[in-house]
């Protein structure tokens, strides 16, 4: 029997997936170790599927990254002075790998900035090109990363000419006779090996969400494949009518549509507001604090007490405990807040769209207020500009360089500290001389990497609780547990000073985050709250101030109805055709809130009433209790009506929120 001789450019065609692949498995252990607190008990048995499902994409990537190397041998292989290009493809190959590596590093900075992995809306950053450069070289190391890609890609290079020397080491390797079958044989490997397993379909992203704990899904993601499969979903964002209308009774009866008309996708109602001797005339201070989510209050962590001045100011206010954020990204949050929508667009942010900013505000009906936005940094910052001042009429925007006593904290502008000190010296001021109410906007921003707590801090002082418990208690670290004690600290330097201005007896304030934060330990929370994700969107609402009477409200309610709570509490006549809706009107509304995650693909969408949660996700959704100990269980079919009527609030609010990004606009007197 004739034995079989495997060329050399074959093997080391092979060699080189395999050495990728290899480095790639590699980078997957350790993203595990450096987030391992992430990882808890009850997913230890999934690391299996993890790791097998994660080597057969990591396998997917090294065979697309030697393609070319493997074209190159063959050609070479047939015609022997195509090896003249061989420096040129080690030096190719070295900028080559030093990319993929600079995604993987890009990847293990971004979870560890926002708990995602990278995806193609990674490139957002650019429109904001020095403020992520600085932010990146503030908290990050970027010197030692640029040395370690310039290392990185030189032994790349040379790995590459090592390869190609001993692929055609051997003479007989330029035969003809053979070759071709190799060439064939080896497309085919390459084809099955990228294929992924042995199915109908190929491996695919939806492959890696094999579990419901966020980062199982996770570790099981190649960042650079992840980049890719998301770019196909990034595409301007439309609406679907036809399924607007399918959905429109139901949208139209939670709303509360005054004429409900299918036809025309009236989503229009009109509140005629208390009679005029009853109206208040009350300013409006809206303060957007920066990651304020339900599990990182003191409320839920009395222990370690992070944040001391909210839980006191809470228990003498309206405090909301149901409150949630339909998507998690600040300028989505501002989008949601102002216009009502939530923004449930996939790719960046809606504020971002030029298409949509034109938006119909309901405060806007405040004719005879004064409107103020301020902001540490840059009000460009996923330009939340457009939105507010193509929409909100008149606003006084202030920001980093408006100040009169101003001191830069880091990449984020000015400290949550002198922002609140120039806000109520400059609402003081210019409400003695204006003599008319005002509603401002007040968005903080401190509590963000790199967690700087400025030299001028009115007396804060650190604590170290010790990274174990830190970690437990729903924090990444002890340093961003004291930033979010420095935050509610300067929250509460901004009250005293409020409270000896003249405008504090007649202001209401409506405190509340822009969003949660993931925390997969997060032990002070019911699993379900983790494992379903909400921790990224539940959020306080406190409702403060002096004409304020305490309570506490268990009813679900959403982020889009602040500025409509607003408007009750007022008691003025105004309308909308948006999502949200006065949360104080209980009990005539049906309570509720649409969830949506964005950083997927294709994206979650949810519903949350109560207890319940109803979730769809990659063509799986079912019904839960995410409070309960059986929180994965799917109750759907336990309880059908229920499932089928979230189901169609959560479908309904989603399509009908992305008709109205383009049937929001202003267009008549009544929106001035």
């Amino acid at each position: 029997m004739k034995k079989i001789v495997v060329p050399g450019w074959i093997k080391a065609y092979f060699g080189f997936i395999l050495a990728n692949w290899l480095v790639f498995t590699l980078m997957r252990g350790a993203f595990l170790f450096v987030f391992r607190t992430s990882l808890v008990p009850q997913s230890y048995p999934e690391l299996w599927e993890t790791f097998y499902v994660g080597a057969k994409f990591d396998m997917r990537l090294a065979c697309g990254l030697s393609i070319i190397l493997g074209l190159y041998f063959t050609l070479c292989a047939f015609w022997k002075k195509a090896q003249a290009a061989r420096k040129a493809m080690a030096v190719f190959y070295g900028l080559l790998e030093a990319l993929v590596m600079l995604i993987y590093f890009a990847d293990f900075a971004h979870y560890a900035y926002i708990s995602m992995r990278i995806n193609y809306s990674i490139l957002k950053y650019a429109e904001n090109a020095l403020i992520s450069l600085q932010m990146a070289w503030e908290t990050y190391p970027v010197l030692w990363g640029v040395l370690g890609l310039a290392v990185w890609g030189t032994l790349a290079g040379w790995f590459t000419n090592f390869v190609q020397k001993k692929a055609f080491a051997v003479s007989d390797n330029y035969r003809w006779k053979g070759n071709l079958g190799w060439f064939f044989g080896g497309l085919l490997l390459t084809g099955a090996l990228m294929f992924g397993q042995l199915s109908q379909y190929p491996l695919r992203w939806s492959n890696a969400y094999h579990s419901t704990n966020n980062f199982i899904c996770n570790l099981t993601l190649n960042p650079v494949l992840n980049i890719f499969d998301t770019a196909r979903f990034v595409k301007a964002d439309s609406y679907d009518e036809e399924k607007t209308k399918a959905y429109y009774d139901t949208v139209a009866k939670y709303l509360g549509v005054d004429n409900p008309d299918k036809e025309a996708l009236n989503f229009e109602r009109s509140f005629a507001g208390k009679p005029k001797e009853q109206q208040k005339d009350y300013n409006v201070v809206v303060i957007f604090m920066e990651s304020l989510a339900w599990n990182k209050l003191s409320i839920t962590n009395p222990d370690i007490d992070p944040t001391p001045f909210v839980k006191s100011l809470a228990e003498k206010s309206i405090l909301f405990t149901n409150f949630f954020a339909p998507t998690s990204a600040t300028a989505r949050a501002v989008f949601a807040t102002v216009t009502g929508i939530p923004d449930v667009t996939s790719f960046k942010t809606s504020s971002r769209n030029p298409l949509i900013v034109d938006q119909h505000v309901v405060v806007n009906a405040l004719r005879d207020y004064e409107k103020y936005f301020f902001i540490g940094g840059s009000a460009s910052w996923g330009n939340i500009r457009g939105i507010l001042e193509h929409n909100l009429t008149d606003v006084h925007m202030y920001e980093e360089g408006n100040f009169q006593n101003e001191h830069r904290n880091d990449v984020w502008g000015i400290s949550d500290l002198d922002l609140f000190r120039e806000a109520n010296r400059i609402l003081n001021e210019e409400q003695k001389q204006e003599k008319k109410p005002f509603f401002a906007i007040i968005q903080t921003a401190g509590y963000h990497r790199p967690y700087t707590i400025p030299d001028d801090n009115a007396g804060f002082v650190t604590k170290d609780i010790g990274e174990e418990l830190a970690h437990k208690r729903s924090f990444v670290s002890v340093a961003e547990y004291n930033s979010l004690r420095f935050s509610d600290h300067a929250l509460h330097e901004f009250f005293k000073l409020a409270e000896k201005s003249d405008y504090y007896d007649n202001t209401i304030f409506l405190i509340f985050g822009d969003h949660g934060l993931s925390a997969p330990q997060s032990e002070n929370m019911p699993r379900g709250y983790v494992e379903h994700n909400l921790i990224n969107h539940q959020i306080p609402l406190i409702i403060a101030g002096a004409p304020i009477t305490p309570q506490v409200i268990d009813r679900t309610a959403s982020q889009v109805d602040i500025l409509p709570t607003v408007m009750g509490i007022l008691g003025r006549p105004y309308f909308t055709r948006a999502i949200g809706r006065d949360a104080l009107s209980a009990p005539t509304g049906e309570p509720g809130s649409l969830i949506y995650g964005w950083a997927t693909t294709p994206s979650t969408i949810g519903f949350v009433q109560g207890e319940y949660y109803y979730h769809s996700a990659g063509g799986k959704e079912g019904l839960y209790k995410f409070t309960a100990d059986n929180y994965n269980e799917d109750i759907s079919k336990q309880d059908p009506q229920r499932f089928e009527h979230m189901k169609n609030l959560a479908q309904g609010l989603y399509e009908t929120s992305r008709y109205q990004f383009y049937h929001n606009q202003k267009r008549d007197e009544r929106d001035d």
